[in-house]
């Protein structure tokens, strides 16, 4: 029913010459079940890139196949059956890169599979565009960090999630059903011995000023490829794989996607000013944090000017003190609190005002119970200027 794949690549973009260093696929049937896994690296046949990021080294991946000597295998793998990724845009990027190098045309655009990111907007509202802050909202384990096979593992269990919300059939039956009679090319199947990564070769999670930033990142609604476009951009921060041909290399995604520039614009200036708005929530911006900030400006294609401008509007206040709970205002609660969620929720409704799951822009206050909590939620609501309280001050407000 479903082929859950991930890719790990030496770079951002085939138009700069990366390639495809590690592959996993997990098959799953139509109530979530895996049936079968298969992954290995791929000996992309040029430098590895930023072996930081991927934790793929040297001495494995030449002793790995070629994508051309697991092609065959990798093809009887997907055929008749959905594709799905985290980011799926991006992986199938890659993908349609190495199968024309072989002079093949790889089948599938990314309009006829799942995208689990871009689902989770509506199956976990509130949620960032990371695998890592989909999982959690879903309550799934992630046990590794640009492991292809870990990533695969964790985006099939994010599957598996999303089939038991929808129920039987589920929204994209019609995906699912196109993908039986995709014509996938013929080839000749290769000997080959699949090299998996050692468990000791892993990559560190990213740290940093920018890393703390971009998991709180709002999403961005305006198509169904503004996401896959910045989740790329979230990567490349985290991971502080933007250098000098930065701007060339994300117009070489944008372009990818199909992405018109004045979209892209538009994009990196709303992207840039929710980091401005982010950097400056303890009212302050070092003179470090202004220089990493005029590297994303720069590396975006924009200029002192677009940041003064971000930094004025995140100096704005977000939250006008003393908060004022609106009437019919919109709540969310997150974190374990001395009643449970829903005694909340029934004293809310009572009060008038409207529960909700996640937490979107329409969101007036979130509710936890410790105002300085690092849920998901809280993150999300930060990175649109909600006000995060705590349970007692929203007792209070409802005493009022």
């Amino acid at each position: 029913m479903y082929a859950v794949i991930d890719t790990e690549t030496t770079g951002l973009s085939p138009a700069f010459h990366h390639r495809v260093a590690e592959v996993a696929v997990v098959l799953v049937d139509a109530d979530g079940r895996v049936e079968h896994e298969w992954s290995t690296l791929v000996n992309p046949e040029r430098d590895l890139g930023p072996q930081r990021i991927h934790g793929i080294r040297a001495v494995d991946a030449v002793r790995a196949p070629r994508f051309s000597e697991v092609a065959a295998h990798l093809v009887s793998l997907l055929h008749g059956r959905t594709l799905v990724a985290h980011n799926l845009p991006f992986d199938l990027t890659f993908l349609v890169a190495e199968f024309d190098r072989m002079g093949l045309v790889f089948p599938v655009a990314h309009d006829a599979g799942l995208c689990t990111m871009t689902l989770s907007a509506d199956l976990l509202p509130g949620t960032g565009r990371s695998l890592g802050d989909c999982c959690a909202a879903a309550g799934v384990p992630l046990d590794g960090w640009h492991a292809a096979a870990a990533d695969t593992r964790a985006t099939a269990a994010l599957l598996a999630h999303y089939l038991r919300r929808v129920g039987t059939p589920p929204p994209w039956h019609d995906v699912v059903d196109r993908a039986r009679d995709v014509a996938w090319p013929e080839i000749a199947p290769r000997r080959f011995r699949a090299v998996p990564r050692p468990d000791d070769a892993s990559a560190a999670r990213p740290t940093g000023f920018m890393a703390g930033l971009v998991g709180d990142l709002p999403r961005d609604s305006a198509s169904d490829l503004a996401d896959p476009y910045l989740a790329v951009l979230d990567r490349a921060l985290m991971d502080h794989e933007l250098a000098a041909d930065a701007p060339a290399m994300l117009a070489a995604v944008s372009r990818s996607l199909g992405l018109g520039a004045s979209d892209v614009t538009r994009m990196h200036r709303d992207y840039l000013r929710a980091l401005a708005r982010l950097a400056t929530r303890d009212r302050t911006c070092t003179d470090a944090e202004r220089r990493e900030l005029e590297r994303v400006a720069d590396a975006l294609g924009l200029d002192g000017s677009d940041l003064d401008a971000a930094l004025a509007g995140a100096a704005v206040p977000m939250i006008v003190a003393p908060f004022a709970l609106p009437r019919s205002a919109r709540v969310v609660f997150t974190g374990e609190m001395s009643e449970p969620h829903d005694a909340w929720a029934r004293r809310a409704t009572a009060a008038g005002l409207q529960v909700l799951d996640g937490v979107t822009t329409e969101v007036d206050v979130v509710v936890a119970a410790d105002s300085c909590t690092m849920s998901v939620k809280a993150k999300k609501a930060r990175g649109y200027g909600i006000p995060v309280i705590t349970v007692e001050e929203f007792a209070r407000h409802l005493d009022r």
